[in-house]
């Protein structure tokens, strides 16, 4: 009886410290490191528009067309396929300022406007045309010198 006692007690203490599976990480406020999946790709005036969902949030985020690039390291981005994204949010100089109608264009197209369900995203560090590197390490991204406040 004590043995399976013991046993019980170290089962719930190991099942305790198992971390959870995050989907996404904040890095130093404007970076943010997510799992999601593209459920839309357009093209148009020479830049990709990524149409992206992390659960119940939708994202996008544009990257000029590059037919010059080619890195054995990338591959083509396929829809509807979970991918690593290290994203670049836009950061605000002025937090007590309320941000008000806003529209975001790229090559005279309109990507993002305030009331949009989606998140606007600056860039996808890991993305450079419409390939990505599925070989991307976090290791690569984190400061060995955060800054302390």
């Amino acid at each position: 009886m004590m043995k399976k006692l013991t046993i019980l007690l170290i089962l719930s203490l190991f099942t305790n410290c198992i971390s959870r599976k995050n989907t996404e990480y904040i890095l130093q406020g404007n970076y943010v490191l997510t799992k999601a999946k593209f459920f839309k790709i357009e093209t148009k005036n020479g830049i990709h528009i990524f149409h992206f969902k992390i659960d119940s949030i939708e994202g996008i985020f544009t990257k000029p067309v590059d037919t010059n690039f080619a890195n054995k390291n990338y591959r083509k981005i396929k829809l509807h396929k979970k991918y690593t994204l290290f994203l670049h949010k836009q950061m605000y100089a002025n937090l007590r300022t309320e941000i008000g109608e806003e529209t975001i264009t790229d090559n005279d197209i309109l990507i993002w406007k305030t009331g949009m369900k989606s998140q606007h995203f600056v860039d996808c560090e890991n993305i450079t045309g419409n390939q990505i590197n599925p070989r991307f390490t976090l290791i690569k991204y984190i400061d060995p010198n955060p800054t302390k406040y």
